[in-house]
C-alpha cells in the first residue's frame, strides 16, 4: 500500500513536470512568432517609406518638368506679344501719316458698328431692314444714324459691300427697304467664329484703305492714279478737314424699276384715292371727245368694247394720275405732318421737362424722341420734319438756333409760361384739325 502511494505521488510529480515544460515551449514559441512579426512589421515600414521617397521624387520632377514648359510658353507668348506691339506700332504709325478728316473717322465708327449689327442680326436670323439697322447702330454708337448715313458707309465702303433692296416706292418708308451686308463670310454662317472675325477686321481695313483713296484723290489732284498706292503721308500745307464726302449711293425704289406709267395704290390708300376721284371728276372728268379719240385709237381692237368700259378706264387713269401728281404727293405729306403736330409739341414737352432744361442740341433731341416714341409709326425724317415745322409755327414757345461754335444746332424753349404753352398747342391742334 505504501508503495502504491508512494508511485501515485511520483506519477503526479511527473505530470506537473511535464506540464512545466509544455507551457514554456507555448511561451517560447509565442516570443519566436512575436519576434518574427515584428519584423515583418518593420520590412513593410521600410518598403512604405521607400515608395513615399520614390512618389515625392516624381512629384518633384513633373512639377520642375512642368515649370519648365510654363516658362517656355511664357517666353513665346512674350516673343508673339512684342511681335504684335511692333505690327501694331507700325499700323498706328501708318495710321497717323495717313489721317483721315473727322467726319470720315465718324464714318468710319458707323461703318463698323454697321458689320457688327449686321453680323449679330444674321446670328439672330432677324431682318436686316433699314429702320432696324439704323436703331441698332445709334445705340452702338450714341449718333443718329438715317437711311442718308447708311447710303454714305456704302459709297466710303468697297463696290458690293452695302447694297439696298427697295420695296417700296418711298424713302422714308425704311421697313420696306433691306440692306444687304457682305461680311466676307459664307452664305448660311452667322460668322461667330474666328474666321468670321479676321472676315470683319479685312472689311473694316478696305473700307479705311478705300477711305484713305479717296483723300488722296484730293490730294494728288489732276496727278491722281488710281492704280498706284496712296502716298505714305499728307503734304504739310494739305486741308485735310476741307476733303468733302464722296456722293451717297442710289437706291432703285419700286417706281423707278418697276413701271413707268400711273401706278394704282393698295387698299391701305382707298380714302386718298377717294378724294383723288372726286378732284378729278370734278374737273370735268373724261370729255367726249377724249373718249372719241380712245374709242378710235383702239382700231380693231375695240370691237365688241362698249363706250362706258373704255370710259370707266379713262376715268380711273385720271383718278391715278391725280393722285400721283406731285402737288397732291407734297399736300398728302403736308397733311401727315401737320395731323402729328400736336403729338411731336407733347413729346418735345416731355423731354425737357424731364431733363429740366431750356435747351438741347437738335439731334439728340431727336434720338431721344425716336427712343421714347419707338411704338409710335412715324420715321426719323418725319419726326425731323415735325420738329422743324413746330419750332416754325409756334416761335413764341420754341426756336431752332445754330451754335455759336461747331455747326451743332440748338432746340431752344423760349418761354416756360404754362399760358404760351397752352396757346402754342391750340394753334398746332387747329393745323391738326385741318388737315383731317
Amino acid at each position: 500500500m505504501a508503495r502504491a502511494a508512494l508511485g501515485v505521488v511520483d506519477a503526479n510529480a511527473n505530470a506537473r513536470a511535464r506540464a512545466r515544460d509544455d507551457g514554456a515551449g507555448d511561451r517560447a514559441a509565442k516570443r519566436a512568432a512575436g519576434r518574427d512579426d515584428g519584423g515583418a512589421g518593420r520590412l513593410n515600414s521600410n518598403s512604405s517609406a521607400t515608395k513615399r521617397r520614390r512618389s515625392d521624387a516624381g512629384r518633384r520632377a513633373d512639377d520642375a518638368r512642368d515649370a519648365r514648359e510654363e516658362d517656355e510658353r511664357s517666353a513665346r507668348a512674350s516673343g508673339a506679344n512684342e511681335d504684335a506691339r511692333a505690327t501694331t506700332g507700325e499700323a498706328v504709325a501708318a495710321n497717323e501719316r495717313q489721317r483721315l478728316p473727322k467726319k470720315f473717322e465718324t464714318l468710319r465708327a458707323t461703318s463698323e458698328a454697321a458689320l457688327v449689327v449686321a453680323r449679330f442680326m444674321r446670328a439672330r436670323g432677324q431682318r436686316a431692314t433699314a429702320d432696324a439697322m439704323c436703331a441698332n447702330i445709334e445705340r452702338s454708337t450714341g449718333r443718329r444714324c438715317s437711311l442718308e448715313t447708311l447710303r454714305m458707309v456704302a459709297a466710303c465702303a468697297p463696290a458690293g459691300t452695302i447694297t439696298f433692296r427697295a420695296k417700296t416706292s418711298r424713302a422714308d418708308d425704311l421697313k420696306n427697304i433691306h440692306v444687304d451686308v457682305d461680311l466676307g463670310i459664307e452664305e448660311g454662317s452667322s460668322g461667330n467664329d474666328k474666321a468670321g472675325m479676321v472676315a470683319m477686321r479685312a472689311k473694316m481695313a478696305a473700307i479705311r484703305a478705300k477711305m484713305v483713296m479717296i483723300v488722296a484723290n484730293t490730294h494728288e489732284g489732276d496727278a491722281y492714279d488710281a492704280s498706284a498706292a496712296p502716298p505714305e503721308s499728307w503734304r504739310e500745307d494739305f486741308d485735310l478737314e476741307s476733303v468733302p464726302l464722296p456722293e451717297p449711293v442710289k437706291i432703285a425704289f419700286m417706281e423707278d424699276s418697276s413701271r413707268d406709267g400711273p401706278r394704282l395704290l393698295s387698299s391701305t390708300s382707298a380714302p386718298l384715292l377717294g378724294e383723288a376721284s372726286t378732284s378729278a371728276l370734278g374737273r370735268g372728268g373724261v370729255s367726249e371727245g377724249e373718249l372719241t379719240r380712245a374709242m378710235s385709237d383702239l382700231g380693231p381692237d375695240g370691237k365688241g368694247i362698249s363706250a362706258r368700259a373704255v370710259q370707266a378706264v379713262l376715268e380711273r387713269q385720271a383718278i391715278v394720275e391725280a393722285f400721283n401728281d406731285p402737288s397732291a404727293v407734297a399736300d398728302r405729306e403736308r397733311r401727315r405732318l401737320h395731323g402729328r403736330l400736336p403729338h411731336v409739341f407733347d413729346a418735345v414737352r416731355t423731354a425737357f421737362a424731364a431733363r429740366k432744361r431750356s435747351v438741347m442740341e437738335l439731334d439728340p433731341l431727336l434720338d431721344e424722341l425716336m427712343h421714347t416714341n419707338a411704338r409710335a409709326e412715324i420715321s426719323a425724317h418725319e419726326l425731323a420734319d415735325g420738329v422743324r415745322i413746330l419750332a416754325r409755327m409756334c416761335p413764341e414757345w420754341c426756336t431752332i438756333v445754330h451754335a455759336r461754335h461747331g455747326d451743332e444746332e440748338l432746340f431752344r424753349i423760349v418761354s416756360r409760361d404754362p399760358a404760351t404753352a397752352r396757346v402754342a398747342r391750340a394753334k398746332l391742334a387747329k393745323l391738326c384739325r385741318d388737315a383731317a
